[in-house]
């Protein structure tokens, strides 16, 4: 594979990983930082999928301080994630359908590379 494809995959791959993990978006350190948020904002939003994190994302301007930093938090949290699965989901993952990356990696848990693994639990741990 040359380099220009294997960047585009390495992105994806990136992009998927924190999408699949979408669902973990709202640790419970966040939804309780950004209660008032949530409420304000995303009352009618109905939970799952990543949509209460999606409606946040929408109006990141207008959310309180404590709410920006818990969402930041969470965000990070799930960068670390990506970048430390990358290589699993290239190997595992690559031909998996859009939005099935959570369920792949799930499948192939017992094959992820050891940091891909810690940081999962790390990521599923404290959200």
């Amino acid at each position: 594979m040359n380099n220009a494809r294997w960047f585009e995959v390495g992105a994806a791959c990136m992009a998927a990983v924190t999408l699949a993990w979408s669902s973990f978006a709202m640790a419970e350190g966040a939804k309780a930082a950004c209660a008032g948020d949530i409420q304000k904002y995303c009352a009618n939003v109905p939970e799952g999928g990543g949509a209460i994190a999606k409606c946040l994302r929408a109006h990141r301007a207008d959310l309180t301080p404590d709410c920006q930093k818990g969402m930041q938090a969470v965000s990070s949290q799930l960068k670390e994630v990506a970048m430390a699965c990358e290589d699993d989901v290239h190997r595992y993952c690559a031909g998996s359908a859009p939005g099935t990356t959570k369920e792949c990696l799930k499948t192939h848990f017992r094959e992820l590379s050891r940091p891909c693994k810690r940081d999962l639990f790390e990521a599923k741990r404290s959200m």
